[in-house]
């Protein structure tokens, strides 16, 4: 199964270059947001790895809720001193926070948020809740508040084997590590790799995995893109999906739009050709056509003609009449070998019946032949299938 990767800064592809050997891993996810866009989980997720995800926002651990029924949510923020705080939750971003300033700059910026108050647990909680599981990765992005985080992680031995902290401030390059990095340091971490945003660290427990951050992601991690990330990277495919996207449903309303004029057209000619009045008329619609035929190709072509078709009808009927009853046909044709025309009747009818059929496939389609509804109904079915012609 090839790896794909979800992650806004490629962070699931180095994670997975370190601990792709591990089977069924663990993970505790602090500020997981949504389950797709920007997951650094789901690919985990799709390799049948399982986890916590920490999510104070009510929208992405609703989300979160629905996409993984099969693992934890957290509704909580991380963090020590008080049982709950107060939380800005900007819709549909990364940015919600509970730090006052940086939430204002999220404002004077025109996001809007929701003011919520949710609970507090701190690290050391949250951890020996999950003691029975190795932790082979923590992530913490908090917008800002990656210090608080830390520094309620006190007691608890659990040391998960990778961590993963945003390491720059919120929507900036400047980076923040220097207020909380003293801390990750002296709990056995050391400090792997900076990939623009994150920093990663690696315990000195699993020290073997450090080799693992000693290039970024390239080609030989041998993944694919995902789609569902935020990075600029796919700016110029999601535009391209969309207008294609856009154009496939056009096309598809196109075709319902035929298939609808198309059906309609149908019925309409269907209660027509079963009315009444077409039954009735449909002598004197013949007896039209052959006077329109018979002013453009002349009276005695247009006689002959007839003739033709009525004698190749009648030796039609003939025919059948006789081969269903075979003495009599014996006889027949014995009476027209005796008087010497057997011959001449069998040619006179063999090319009066090719003649025939051969008119009948030449006979082109014209309007002429139809009534005004008829021409009218012809008229838009040859619309629509041009319309479909140009479509395609």
């Amino acid at each position: 199964m090839s790896f794909v990767s979800y992650a806004q800064n490629f962070e699931d592809v180095m994670l997975w270059r370190a601990l792709s050997h591990v089977s069924k891993g663990f993970y505790i996810d602090i500020g997981a947001r949504d389950p797709v866009h920007d997951s650094v989980s789901l690919a985990f997720y799709e390799h049948q790895w399982r986890g916590v995800h920490v999510e104070p926002t009510e929208q992405y651990s609703s989300k979160l809720r629905l996409a993984r029924p099969d693992e934890v949510i957290e509704q909580v923020a991380i963090g020590s001193g008080a049982e709950s705080l107060e939380f800005y939750e900007f819709s549909d971003t990364g940015l919600s926070t509970s730090d006052d300033a940086i939430a204002k700059l999220h404002l004077d910026s025109g996001y809007q948020a929701i003011r919520r108050v949710v609970p507090v647990m701190s690290l050391d909680t949250l951890l020996e809740k999950y003691r029975d599981h190795a932790v082979n990765w923590m992530k913490i992005d908090v917008e800002g508040l990656e210090k608080n985080v830390i520094e309620s992680w006190v007691e608890s031995p659990i040391r998960p084997w990778i961590l993963v902290i945003e390491s720059t401030l919120p929507l900036s390059q400047e980076q923040s590590h220097d207020d909380w990095e003293d801390l990750i340091l002296a709990k056995g971490y050391r400090f792997a790799y900076f990939d623009g945003l994150n920093r990663f660290y690696v315990h000195e427990a699993q020290g073997e995995l450090l080799k693992a951050f000693n290039r970024p992601p390239n080609v030989f991690d041998g993944f694919v893109l995902g789609g569902k990330a935020s990075h600029s990277f796919y700016q110029l495919v999601q535009s391209r999906v969309i207008q294609a996207e856009t154009d496939m449903r056009h096309q598809q309303a196109l075709r319902a739009s035929e298939e609808a004029m198309r059906k309609s057209v149908e019925a309409e000619l269907a209660s027509v050709y079963a009315s009444t009045s077409w039954r009735l008329t449909q002598p004197l619609r013949w007896l039209m056509f052959q006077t329109r035929l018979a002013r453009q190709l002349g009276v005695k072509t247009r006689l002959k003609t007839v003739v033709k078709k009525v004698l190749a009808v009648s030796l039609r009927k003939v025919s059948l009449f006789l081969s269903a009853r075979p003495v009599l046909r014996s006889k027949c044709v014995g009476l027209l070998k005796a008087i010497g025309v057997y011959e001449s009747a069998r040619k006179a009818f063999n090319y009066i019946s090719k003649s025939a059929i051969a008119k009948r496939a030449k006979a082109p389609l014209s309007e002429q032949h139809l009534t005004g509804r008829g021409r009218d109904l012809y008229r838009r079915l040859k619309k629509s299938a041009g319309q479909r012609s140009e479509g395609q």
